[in-house]
């Protein structure tokens, strides 16, 4: 799988934990996974031009779920996508 593809597929998952949050009114939730996540597609975008690497995107990723102290979320849907088509 390349970086790009574990991008998405983080973002596909993120998404849907907090659809599934926002029904459970987990606010917490809702709000750390959608903070951690709301720049990535400014940093694609970064990477179309040039500017940047999706490897960059993937460690910025890490970190903010370090901050964030979501790491296990993090680890579990890196487990998961290593399952998806």
């Amino acid at each position: 799988m390349t970086d790009k593809e574990c991008i998405l597929k983080l973002m596909y998952l993120a998404f849907l934990d907090i659809r599934a949050a926002s029904t459970s009114q987990d606010i917490h939730t809702c709000f750390v996974l959608s903070d951690v996540f709301h720049n990535v597609p400014l940093q694609i975008n970064r990477v179309d031009k040039g500017e940047s690497h999706y490897a960059d995107i993937l460690a910025w990723i890490q970190k903010r779920c370090e901050e964030r102290k979501c790491t296990s979320w993090l680890d579990n849907a890196k487990a998961h996508i290593a399952k998806l088509p």
